[in-house]
């Protein structure tokens, strides 16, 4: 089977601007991590949403598994899961382009 890009959608309950602002932060001190292609998060009632893009599931659940997000997130609510999906293409603002 051909790894393909993978996308999560995450609701995070109680998750205020300054907790997200030091997840982000504390996870992308070194630069973005391995495999991430996108993230996007902003506040919805009650909380936080997330979208994540990844080049391979494994790359998600290698990151989501690490001890980096488990001491990043310590600080924030655990996610909620809402969804998640394989994604065939991508457009990052110079086009639509396949994923591999």
């Amino acid at each position: 089977m051909v790894a393909m890009a993978f996308a999560i959608l995450a609701e995070i309950p109680d998750l205020t601007r300054e907790q997200y602002e030091l997840v982000v932060r504390k996870v992308n001190e070194s630069g973005s991590p391995a495999g991430a292609l996108f993230h996007a998060g902003g506040p919805i009632e009650g909380g936080y949403r997330v979208v994540e893009v990844w080049e391979t599931r494994e790359a998600a659940d290698a990151f989501h598994g690490s001890a980096l997000m488990a001491d990043a997130s310590s600080a924030s609510p655990p996610p909620k899961i809402i969804m998640t999906w394989p994604i065939y293409g991508i457009d990052d603002g110079s086009g639509w382009q396949p994923t591999p």
